[in-house]
């Protein structure tokens, strides 16, 4: 056991492979935890779209870019009015025009992500359709920490044996020149 925690300290390989484990775990527990709520819990709001524009980001630290349409919504009881934001790839530009200056009904969470909308009689966007897009990201990270706890593990294994027979050598190194 003291083999293999001192094999396990002077090995970077062994560190690195340990840390992708622990970002693998906290990937997986992440997709777990995390998901849209419920629809009882969301806001929902009735008014008027007074504008809308699409808005891209680009990711720094990883160069993906994300885009979606921010909507100024005036509701029908309050003078302040509410940025809400629907992905690119829930609604078609179309579909968000059309909604400018007629009457709406929005449901969304605390932090303005629309799941659900409606004009009339006809729900542009479903609770059941965002929930099954928004539900396919976390199942990516789900997939993706499992990759990395696997080659997190492959390379612990590869990092162990290197440093097992690294220790091997030295000790048997060190046995023949104290024979000598």
């Amino acid at each position: 056991m003291q083999d293999l925690i001192q094999i396990a300290r002077n090995s970077w390989i062994v560190m690195l492979a340990a840390l992708g484990i622990v970002v693998g775990l906290g990937m997986v527990g992440y997709g777990m935890v995390s998901g849209p709520p419920a629809r009882s819990s969301l806001q929902v709001v009735e008014g008027t779209i007074t504008e809308a524009s699409r808005v891209t980001r680009r990711s720094r630290r990883t160069g993906s870019t994300s885009s979606y349409y921010e909507m100024t919504l005036k509701p029908r009881l309050s003078a302040t009015e509410l940025k809400l934001r629907v992905p690119t790839i829930e609604m078609a530009e179309s579909d968000v025009r059309s909604l400018i200056g007629g009457p709406v009904r929005a449901e969304f969470d605390s932090e303005q992500d629309v799941y659900v909308l409606s004009s009339g009689n006809r729900e542009v966007l479903t609770y059941a359709n965002t929930l099954e897009r928004r539900n396919l990201n976390l199942r990516q990270y789900h997939v993706d920490g499992i990759a990395l706890m696997i080659a997190g593990a492959v390379a612990l294994a590869i990092g162990l044996i290197l440093g097992y027979r690294k220790r091997r050598r030295e000790m048997a190194d060190s046995a023949t020149v104290v024979s000598r």
